[in-house]
């Protein structure tokens, strides 16, 4: 059989409620399939920022850094790379704290350095914004939805034509949006709850994941070549390939973080007066003044930082992911615009859990911070109240096209580019995400995976996720958090 595409598209059908490949049409099979691609970038719209800024990228007065765009996209060039090790090697540059920010042996000195630079800070900016433009420019009307965007980048260093090593960047999820839905709970699995720039770049992130699991899983050995995953020797989980990294953009401070910003208090008490926090009726409140009444009945979410805090332990995976994959974190998050709170929201996002818990975590889990980078803001120079607050945009690498949500009731929008789901249900809800874990299950195995009558089984099933999940539960309850509340209701629904 003929090697599949890099990059395969699921579609959710409304027939079969199923996942099925179908390959893009763009893929380039001169590409060597074992690197990674950076897609050529495209113009970008006047209100984004990111023409002046990659402008300014090429202007800048470091010299040693070197920018270019061949081909294979923007990267950063191995002369740079070179003069980096010959400073790391010569003690020049001292990184002081790099294993409180990574505690991953596979990334090393050298990659630190680069994503503590401007370079990087800017170039996760550039990156986020062309992408975005580049799937708007066919529904320019969506553009304000541009506001509150979130960007998943896969980074892997490379070796060059001339065996030098050099960092390509990959956008692979994209999210954007700033509300939640507002309904009653939904028990069939098709109404997207968050619809917060983060939390939906990091569901289109997922089906990203899937994708790349059908690949590894395809009868064609040869397509396991243009696949993120590789076999560990330690597990029967599957890792990313040595050097990649999975990296976050977003031009808006996490929502809940900014609630929290007063938090600093006596050394013994600083993390007692930080609160979970759930959105509920378009309000941000602490979990310990939730009405039971309107938790028990309607929407509510936990906030994005809180959540961050937790993807520091579980990973961003999720509990169906687990049964195929390690855990999967952020090594660095870059906020557009946000200097002032930079320190902050690392605190709030690396701190809050408490250390010397972390030695009874299973193996492949792990306390990962996060490295909290301050970069540009791209997007929108003012926004004005509109349609598009009520709006969220999804992307995925290998999709055609965006997928726009109304936030409010968490289903597609008549007039969105992308429809797939049956009665406007997305692409990214609990019910469609099943469907792609079940065609992966019937591929990869085991058999008794997909024989698990509801979604909420089998995320039971994967026990080692839940254990850990349960124990960061334990640690926000530890340090008067609040509770982490589940609603198992919610996901009792078969395929």
């Amino acid at each position: 059989m003929k090697i599949m595409a890099y990059q395969e598209a699921l579609k959710y059908s409304p027939k079969k409620g199923d996942a099925s490949l179908k390959c893009l049409p763009d893929f380039n099979p001169s590409v060597d399939p074992r690197r990674p691609l950076v897609l050529p970038t495209e113009d970008v719209s006047a209100c984004s920022g990111a023409t002046g800024l990659r402008k300014d990228l090429l202007a800048s007065g470091d010299q040693e850094l070197l920018f270019s765009e061949g081909a294979d996209g923007p990267r950063i060039e191995s002369a740079f790379i070179l003069k980096l090790k010959d400073k790391l090697d010569s003690g020049e540059i001292l990184l002081g704290d790099e294993d409180e920010d990574s505690d991953d042996d596979d990334i090393d000195a050298l990659s630190l350095y680069v994503w503590r630079s401007d370079w990087h800070q800017s170039h996760m900016a550039v990156i986020s914004s062309e992408k975005f433009d580049s799937l708007l420019k066919m529904c320019p009307h969506f553009y304000g939805c541009k506001s509150h965007m979130a960007a998943f980048v896969l980074i892997r260093e490379v070796l060059d034509t001339a065996g030098v090593p050099c960092q390509r960047y990959m956008v692979v999820a994209l999210g954007a949006g700033r509300s939640c839905c507002s309904k009653w709970l939904c028990y069939n699995g098709t109404m997207v709850h968050d619809c917060h720039a983060i939390i939906i770049a990091r569901r289109a992130l997922k089906r990203f994941l899937y994708k790349q699991l059908l690949l590894f899983f395809d009868a064609d050995p040869g397509a396991k070549d243009y696949c993120v995953f590789e076999s560990s020797a330690d597990t029967n989980q599957l890792q990313l390939k040595p050097k990649t990294s999975l990296h976050l953009y977003t031009n808006q401070c996490p929502e809940g973080a900014l609630k929290n910003i007063d938090f600093k208090g006596p050394v013994n008490d600083i993390w007692s007066a930080v609160k979970l926090q759930y959105h509920a009726k378009d309000l941000l409140v602490p979990v310990a003044d939730l009405d039971p009444s309107v938790w028990g009945a309607t929407v509510c979410c936990m906030s994005g930082s809180d959540k961050l805090c937790r993807w520091t332990v579980t990973g961003v995976q999720g509990a169906l992911l687990s049964h195929y994959i390690q855990p999967l974190y952020i090594s660095s998050m870059v906020q557009g615009g946000q200097q002032l709170l930079n320190e902050e929201v690392s605190d709030i996002t690396n701190m809050r859990l408490g250390d010397g818990w972390e030695d009874i975590l299973p193996p492949s889990y792990q306390k990962h911070n996060i490295l909290v980078l301050c970069g540009h803001y791209v997007g929108p120079v003012m926004t004005s109240p509109g349609r598009h607050d009520e709006l969220s945009v999804n992307w995925c690498f290998g999709d055609k096209a965006v997928e726009v949500l109304d936030c409010g009731k968490g289903y597609v929008i008549d007039g969105s580019p992308t429809v797939s789901g049956p009665g406007f249900s997305s692409r990214l809800c609990k019910r469609a995400l099943y469907s792609y874990f079940l065609k992966v299950a019937r591929l990869g195995g085991p058999s008794y995976l997909s024989d698990l009558p509801t979604y909420q089984s089998v995320k039971v099933e994967a026990t080692v996720y839940q254990t850990v999940k349960d124990l960061v539960k334990q640690r926000f309850l530890s340090n008067h958090a609040g509770p982490w509340n589940s609603k198992k209701l919610v996901d009792c629904f078969s395929a």
